[in-house]
Formats: structure tokens, C-alpha cells, sequence
């Protein structure tokens, strides 16, 4: 069966951090985006566990980010 999936904006800090961390507490697979390099760091903080987590560097404030 396949993990559920979440997608998180603003993941390298404050709230979309603290929602990514929530999620992995629940076996969610993780799409993390967030428009500086802290992204890579949470992605690999939050890997392990059977949990799988891609992280994307967007601005998705832009039309190149979306």
C-alpha cells in the first residue's frame, strides 16, 4: 500500500517546517518546497523511517517557480 502524500510551501522554516515534521509523525511521503537552500537540510533531516522526501527549490512567488 502506498504511503499517503503531502505537499509543504515554505518548508525550510517556521510553520511549513513544523507541518512537515507533523506529517513524517504519520508515515506522509513529503514533497518539500521552499525558495532557499534551507530545503535540502529539512529534507534531509526529515528522511529516514520509510519516509520518502523530495525536496524542490521554487520561489513560487514567480512564474518560473510554479
Amino acid at each position: 500500500m502506498a504511503s499517503p502524500l503531502a505537499v509543504v510551501t515554505g518548508a525550510s522554516a517556521g510553520i511549513g517546517r513544523e507541518l512537515a515534521r507533523e506529517f513524517t509523525r504519520y508515515a506522509y511521503d513529503l514533497v518539500l518546497c521552499a525558495e532557499d537552500a534551507r530545503v535540502e537540510d529539512v529534507a534531509a533531516e526529515l528522511r529516514g523511517a520509510g519516509t520518502r522526501v523530495w525536496a524542490v527549490r521554487a520561489d513560487l512567488a514567480t512564474g518560473d517557480g510554479v
